[in-house]
């Protein structure tokens, strides 16, 4: 096998391809602001150069990819992978995870990235172009990584790899879900992101946590909150600085209410990882976290209707390819 994406652009075509595994790829024409779609033809010749057992299947509107990767975990595939941004990881994650885990251990999980926000993939340091992605599809590293879970007072519930947010972090996802994207994900996740500064207005939560860090109870006017299971979420906030997606447990930050300059200083010092110099920030690590109020929700990027949650981790719960250069514990 090639051992650097340079090597597999060289070798296609003169036996790079994969022969041992069946890829399914679940993709989304509508990410990268519809370029996927444009590409669909040069999409499909790339995973089939990569590997030799393959096929793309497309979505055609919301929810397709969640009941599309179910179908390929349970058809007898060997890798499962999202092409798109962290809304279609975040739908092919659900349908590899039934209510209780996976519908099927063995199947791994990959990316290729092509949508607007890309945090996933910064955490698996998966390359963006599509040769070097299939590459790390073919002959990346496996790890046994953990995953979200948020359950509604009101019901049902909602799996989530990367991160889940509370209060402005839901309306920034409402806002960059309603743009048209023509900018990138930085520039548009910025511009939302102090759109929401602007206008937000906190409201009060309880919260309750158990985990590495202990047990704790708060009372807070609640701007956000982040409960990360990766690293980055809002095209670049650093919000999982020095956790693993391996570990067990959440990187956990609660942001009170603050003045719209102490808001934009946040939004800096969350891009460096500095939240615990966030004035009144709470910061712990956590296995189980508890929010009662009726502040909105949103996994992944993906935003939910407010009320009650509940977060929890399922340790190691689901295979994921990835290339990171110093992988976290429980490789597969």
């Amino acid at each position: 096998m090639p051992t650097s994406p340079g090597d597999f652009r060289a070798q296609e075509g003169a036996g790079a391809r994969n022969r041992g595994e069946r890829l399914v790829v679940v993709a989304n024409p509508n990410a990268g602001g519809g370029r996927a779609g444009r590409a669909r033809i040069e999409i499909e010749a790339a995973v089939s150069r990569a590997f030799e057992n393959a096929e793309v299947v497309w979505t055609r509107g919301r929810g397709d990819a969640t009941a599309l990767a179910r179908e390929a975990a349970l058809g007898g595939a060997n890798i499962v992978a999202a092409l798109g941004g962290d809304g279609t990881c975040n739908e092919v994650v659900n349908g590899l995870m039934g209510e209780a885990g996976p519908v099927a251990p063995r199947v791994i999980f990959a990316t290729l990235p092509f949508g607007t926000g890309g945090d996933l993939v910064r955490s698996l340091e998966v390359p963006r172009p599509l040769a070097d992605a299939l590459w790390v599809a073919s002959t990346g590293t496996t790890v046994h990584v953990d995953v979200g879970r948020v359950d509604f007072e009101r019901g049902g519930g909602r799996w989530f790899i990367n991160v889940a947010g509370v209060g402005a972090n839901a309306e920034v996802c409402q806002r960059v879900n309603r743009s048209d994207k023509r900018f990138g994900g930085t520039l548009t996740f910025l511009g939302a992101t102090l759109a929401t500064v602007a206008s937000f207005q906190p409201q009060p939560a309880s919260w309750s946590w158990s985990g590495p860090d202990g047990d704790g109870e708060c009372e807070m006017e609640t701007l956000a909150a982040f409960v990360a299971n990766a690293h980055y979420c809002g095209a670049g906030l650093w919000v999982g600085r020095g956790g693993s997606m391996a570990d067990g447990a959440f990187d956990v930050t609660l942001l009170p209410r603050l003045s719209i300059a102490d808001a934009a200083v946040a939004v800096v010092r969350s891009r460096t990882g500095a939240l615990d110099r966030i004035p009144g920030a709470r910061c712990f690590r956590a296995n189980s976290v508890q929010m009662r109020g009726t502040l909105a929700v949103e996994t992944d990027g993906e935003p939910h209707d407010a009320g009650a949650a509940q977060f929890s981790v399922r340790p190691r719960a689901l295979q994921v390819r990835g290339a990171w250069r110093r992988p976290p514990i429980s490789l597969g």
